[in-house]
């Protein structure tokens, strides 16, 4: 069946946006669409399929003895499934837990990883931080916490600037509720908020006020992702990668905000500023009446029993993931101390928290009833998201016993030269690849693809990989020009106050300047925490 469902005044339609919002907008043939998804279909098993009979490419069969491939062709095989299921992901022909089965499906039964490793991934160490993030954010959302934490922001400005309105409504609440682990769910708490206000004070479609408050919602959670490690999975990813490298080292909590905090802050003013730049307000001023959210604050009335538990479980979660990073910084200041750093570190890794959180969240009772039901957690937790990562993580392996990465090594030594081993020129071109993948796939499938690349990049170049791992999975995640970017800007989208013309020119102008100060900052961000871990980038 078709679905027809015209904007008005919106000149421009993102080409992936039908993967958001439920509706269709070009009129099209059923036979048009049956091709659409053909094409879909058979692009990566084609693209497979002639790598798998092309006679073996230059520097395939040496990278393939360098780790004792099972045949001589193997990196170039691990090529064609990289790219079947990269297709896949960047159409999301099917669900993109779905497609990530792939790895281990065609890995496996070819023999280029064993069953056990490729399963494996799928309860990495690192999935139940995944977790710990998601019923975390669950739990605000069963107890009103989440309400609680947005009205207390949105009522802080009382004054009458349109712009500094948008902020204290929009943007400050949407920011802060990042630190649940969610950039999704913060802004699908902050939407029907931020809608309730616009509708209240007489703001309604086609009101540039509201079209840009709407953006800057969107703008803000985007920016959010690079705040905490997670925040958003690319920011995971990269701790993956990292560890992977480098066995001995821990990418903390901590950690995180040394090279991600300044670049989350520094987009929220950014994008925030674009947007009321390029999008003229028709009021100059505000008339002050939050009195709407006032009494829906006061309507929530005294914290119960629930919210501080819930509340006190999110502390004590926090504090054990920073805390092994804190004594790190701390015991490099006093060496005295490392001692009792180390111990910490090996006491206290980074999934003991979130394991916690999921069994205290679980196990406690208030007003009658668990904080989380098995059924709050089951639906809390993101599966499609578990089992894309899963997934990724299986490939990254598969690519690296394959060959793949040695024999991508070999094509930068040979052909590259010396202008490829400049640190900064690495983390600049690992950035770019980040942020260009994500306009045709999501900000999870570009770090999935990117970071491991980046990784063989520095690896190639005889340079630490971790500057240009990093440089990618934040770079991951700044696109926000389409819809289709991050789940943030569909959802503002979908609410059909925002044309699409003018996400795409807010977009564009904020990611092209977050996107350049990120090339510009981030090595140097990067130096600082290689310092902090005793490493260097050379």
């Amino acid at each position: 069946m078709l679905n027809y469902y015209p904007l008005d005044d919106d000149p421009i339609i993102p080409w992936r946006s039908y993967l958001y919002i439920p509706f269709t907008f070009v009129k099209e043939g059923l036979w048009v669409s049956r091709l659409r998804d053909l094409s879909k279909f058979m692009v990566g098993p084609l693209i497979f399929i002639f790598l798998s009979i092309l006679p073996p490419l230059p520097w395939v069969g040496e990278a393939a003895a360098t780790v004792n491939a099972p045949f001589i062709t193997a990196p170039q095989i691990s090529l064609g499934i990289l790219l079947w299921i990269a297709s896949w992901w960047i159409t999301e022909y099917i669900p993109l837990g779905l497609t990530a089965l792939l790895a281990p499906l065609l890995f496996a039964s070819l023999d280029l990883i064993k069953w056990s490793d490729a399963l494996r991934s799928f309860m990495d160490p690192i999935i139940w931080i995944f977790m710990g993030g998601f019923v975390l954010a669950k739990a605000f959302q069963v107890w009103n916490l989440d309400k609680r934490i947005a009205f207390y922001f949105s009522t802080i400005y009382k004054g009458k600037s349109p712009m500094l309105k948008a902020f204290s409504i929009a943007c400050i609440p949407t920011f802060m509720l990042t630190i649940t682990g969610s950039i999704t769910a913060s802004t699908s708490l902050m939407y029907p908020i931020v809608l309730a206000y616009l509708v209240s004070t007489g703001f309604t479609r086609g009101s540039k006020f509201a079209e840009a408050t709407m953006l800057a919602l969107g703008q803000a959670a985007t920016a959010g992702a690079m705040f905490l490690l997670i925040s958003t999975p690319p920011n995971l990813v990269a701790k993956k990668i990292i560890e992977e490298y480098f066995p001995n080292i821990t990418l903390t909590f901590f950690d995180w905000f040394i090279v991600g905090s300044l670049h989350a802050f520094l987009g929220l003013i950014i994008s925030w500023l674009v947007v009321f730049k390029v999008i003229k307000v028709e009021v100059k001023e505000i008339a002050l009446d939050i009195q709407l959210l006032s009494e829906k604050r006061k309507s929530l009335g005294p914290m119960g029993k629930g919210e501080k538990l819930v509340f006190s479980i999110f502390l004590l979660t926090l504090t054990l993931w920073l805390l092994p990073g804190i004594l790190s910084i701390i015991s490099n200041v006093n060496p005295q101390l490392e001692p009792i750093s180390t111990a910490v570190r090996s006491a206290l890794p980074e999934v003991l928290p979130a394991v916690l959180a999921l069994f205290l969240l679980g196990l406690l009772k208030a007003d009658g009833r668990r904080l989380l039901t098995w059924e709050d957690i089951e639906t809390g937790i993101d599966w499609n998201v578990i089992f894309l990562f899963g997934g990724g993580i299986a490939m990254g392996r598969a690519l690296e016993q394959s060959g793949f990465s040695e024999w991508l090594i070999l094509m930068i030594t040979r052909l590259g030269g010396e202008w490829i081993k400049n640190p900064w020129l690495i983390s600049a071109l690992s950035a770019f690849l980040g942020f260009i993948i994500t306009y045709p796939a999501s900000n999870t499938v570009s770090s999935l693809i990117v970071c491991p690349l980046a990784a063989a990049l520095a690896r190639g170049a005889g340079i630490n990989p971790i500057p240009a791992v990093i440089s990618a999975a934040l770079a991951s995640s700044i696109s926000s020009a389409l819809p289709s970017t991050t789940p943030p800007m569909a959802i503002v989208y979908a609410s059909r106050y925002v044309k699409s013309w003018n996400m795409f020119k807010v977009g564009m102008i904020s990611d092209l300047i977050r996107l350049v100060l990120l090339i510009i900052l981030e090595p140097y961000l990067a130096d600082i925490l290689l310092m902090t871990k005793g490493l260097k980038i050379i």
